[in-house]
């Protein structure tokens, strides 16, 4: 399959991140990212509820409600009642945290490959006009 235009084979060959994440997919180790950023801040001991979740990725509940199912269906997280307020909350199974660690391993050794063989002054430039593109595709649906 050729590229067709400079917008294909910008997207698709000049950083392939996916190649990263091995363990665990991208989309659910970012959900699985930030079940735990989330737990840090929660009343909960071990757990968070889902409207907590939403609010800190800025997402509506239906859309975090989903992809919690997804996670659920792949043995990452479990559903807990919480009796006191009557209302269930998610809980990380160990195979995810498991995978979350291996995974962030794997993210911590590819970032030291790249911040050991480019200079700071390159990353710099790079870490700035990666943030110009994300804010530009942040309107692109």
């Amino acid at each position: 399959m050729g590229y067709t235009n400079q917008g294909e084979e910008f997207f698709l060959k000049s950083m392939n991140v996916e190649q990263v994440f091995g363990i665990i997919e991208r989309t659910d180790y970012f959900f699985l990212y930030n079940i735990q950023e989330c737990m840090k801040e929660s009343e909960l001991e071990n757990g968070v509820y889902l409207s907590a979740l939403a609010e800190k990725m800025e997402l509506s509940i239906p859309n975090v409600s989903k992809a919690v199912k997804n996670l659920e269906t792949k043995g990452y997280v479990t559903w807990k009642l919480d009796d006191k307020k009557e209302k269930t909350y998610i809980v990380l199974t160990n195979k995810a945290i498991e995978l979350g660690r291996d995974q962030r391993r794997k993210i911590v050794e590819a970032y030291e490959k790249i911040t050991t063989n480019i200079r700071k002054e390159d990353m710099k430039v790079t870490m700035l006009t990666l943030s110009k593109i994300r804010n530009l595709l942040k309107d692109v649906q």
